[in-house]
């Protein structure tokens, strides 16, 4: 019997420009703790209740608020898209199959997750300390000062908890999103194989996990104390709910709810979608912020839809170098830290590029970065990752991805 391919169009492109974003966030963060000028925004910093408001006060350029988003913009977009394939492939691999077979399930994850996940786990705690390029002075102090801790904590794949513990290992701080993900696959493969009722299960978990957190930020706002401080840092950075959200709209997609559809395929949706993004960026308050992800989760979920699933759509992005850029946006987003920080001391210490970058100086560090870790995540796809991902076709039941397309 042969296997069921499925391929949507267009995804790779939305996984590039997703790593992308959070490229240019961590670029901005790395310059601020290297002593460069930077338009990373702390909005605690800021002394208005809004980022439109501060930017009229003139305490902020008016691109910070944007630069400073676009990687938790990224992130969230990564969660849900990764809800939204992950949810459609197991609905496909059910009918086709008469069951979610959870344990190949777990397999696939870890031989596409797992051997990229250590190698960085291995440069970050062991490699690249020893080399001043990588050095980020506060991060390095902090992981110096916890360094057992946060070599367990990542170990065991809890680097959201290590993060919340403690200030981000330097150079793979962004691993904390692959520990939510982690998290998220050892439960939902038995949700929908368990669930009698899947958008039921799917609409309860989200409402319980929301409500979880909203009790949990009023009952901590008056309350003080370390491990009170780190479990509010954990709740929100642990956003399950963007995932199951995805999951939703393969629900939608999966089961045809046409009238849902419709709505999702108007052009005047997937242009709000966008351009919505921006304005609540300017105006979403302070007290807000923690809970905008949901709204972003959604207008992520009408892009996704638009671009992979609608002939119509006006955003095309099905190319092939989009193919290939999206093909190794995960070596991306792992790699993009420890490249970005180099590129940084570079400029400092054998270019003697001053704290006041020039454009012609952003320039250079942007693209050398950008191009850097292109170069370094195709590399690694080729020789590293891609073995390991040719395994999975023995506990493979849907074919997806790239070999869909190709007909193999």
């Amino acid at each position: 019997m042969s296997l069921t391919r499925v391929y949507f169009p267009g995804l790779n492109g939305l996984r590039f420009f997703a790593a992308l974003a959070v490229i240019f966030t961590h670029v901005e963060l790395l310059k601020k703790f290297l002593g460069f000028g930077s338009h990373w925004l702390d909005l605690e910093k800021i002394s208005y209740d809004t980022p439109i408001e501060a930017i009229v006060r003139r305490e902020i350029s008016w691109i910070t608020p944007f630069i400073s988003n676009s990687g938790p913009l990224g992130v969230v977009f990564f969660f849900v898209l990764s809800g939204f394939l992950i949810t459609y492939l197991l609905f496909v691999e059910k009918e086709k199959t008469g069951v979610i077979a959870v344990k190949d399930f777990y397999i696939r994850r870890i031989l596409r997750i797992w051997p990229l996940y250590f190698l960085v786990f291995v440069l970050g705690f062991m490699v690249l300390p020893n080399f001043e390029w990588f050095e980020v002075k506060v991060q390095t102090r902090a992981m110096n000062a916890y360094y057992w801790e946060n070599f367990f904590l990542y170990l065991f794949f809890l680097p959201n908890l290590a993060f919340s513990m403690f200030i981000a290992v330097p150079n793979i701080g962004q691993l904390w999103s692959i520990g939510v993900e982690e998290q998220f696959y050892l439960i939902w493969p038995w949700l929908m194989k368990k669930s009698k009722n899947f958008i039921r299960t799917i609409v309860v978990f989200i409402v319980l996990l929301v409500a979880f957190k909203l009790a949990f930020l009023i009952f901590s706002s008056n309350v003080q104390g370390y491990w009170v401080g780190v479990a509010k840092k954990f709740f929100a950075m642990s956003k399950l709910e963007c995932m199951a959200l995805g999951g939703l709209g393969a629900y939608v997609l999966y089961y045809k709810k046409e009238n849902i559809l419709k709505w999702v395929y108007k052009p005047i949706t997937l242009i709000w979608s966008v351009v919505s993004i921006f304005i609540c960026i300017l105006i979403v308050p302070k007290f807000l912020q923690n809970g905008a992800h949901l709204y972003y989760s959604l207008c992520s979920l009408v892009i996704i839809l638009n671009v992979a699933t609608n002939p119509a759509c006006f955003i095309k992005l099905e190319n092939r170098v989009f193919d290939h850029l999206g093909k190794i946006s995960f070596g991306i987003y792992m790699y993009h830290m420890m490249i970005a920080a180099f590129v940084l001391h570079f400029s400092k210490d054998v270019l003697h590029f001053g704290a006041d970058l020039k454009a012609p100086q952003i320039l250079f560090v942007y693209s050398a970065t950008i191009l850097l870790t292109i170069l370094v995540s195709s590399l690694s796809y080729r020789y590293f990752e891609l073995p390991f991902i040719q395994r999975k076709k023995k506990v493979t039941h849907i074919i997806s991805g790239e070999n869909a397309k190709k007909g193999a």
